[in-house]
């Protein structure tokens, strides 16, 4: 007899199934890069991209659901900018001002801030992300004389 016809029945599965499990040990049982991207890296909820310029603000979609949301915020103007997000009942364009600045007054108590992102250069993205309950936000940029310009928008989640 040969050994061909000495082996088991199945023995050609177990085999294989070693060669891959070994093939999988020496790659360091990582995903491949592509399939890590896939997988977002994690649950961002409701990505809005954002577009900061002189002097507007613009989102990719109009429509936020409440729940986690991620900003993507990209500086596609010519200097430096900031994005905040405050919920509010207040209008975009009516947001207390500091009386020695010429900038939203971030600590009054009609603010509750949700989060931002400082000092975006032009053409470089920044992100966070915030849980939003289903209510009224205004996203500014804060550079002073920024928001005076007319570097708002109101937006409501739900």
């Amino acid at each position: 007899m040969t050994l061909l016809t000495m082996r088991r029945p199945g023995s050609v599965a177990v085999a294989v199934f070693a060669m891959l499990a070994t093939m999988t040990a020496c790659s360091g049982g990582a995903a491949s890069p592509s399939a890590a991207a896939s997988t977002g890296g994690g649950d961002q909820g409701t990505v809005v991209n954002v577009s900061l310029k002189e002097f507007s603000i613009t989102f990719d979609r109009t429509d936020i659901p409440a729940g986690k949301v991620t900003f993507n915020v990209t500086n596609d103007g010519t200097m430096e900018h900031e994005f905040v997000v405050f919920k509010t009942d207040l209008a975009a364009d009516s947001l207390p001002i500091e009386s020695d600045e010429p900038e939203v007054d971030e600590d009054d108590p009609a603010l509750t801030s949700m989060g931002e992102v400082e000092d975006i250069e032009p053409g470089e993205t920044k992100s966070f992300s915030a849980t939003l309950d289903a209510a009224k936000y205004v996203g500014i940029c804060n550079v002073p004389g920024h928001y005076a310009s007319g570097m708002y928008i109101g937006f409501d989640a739900g």
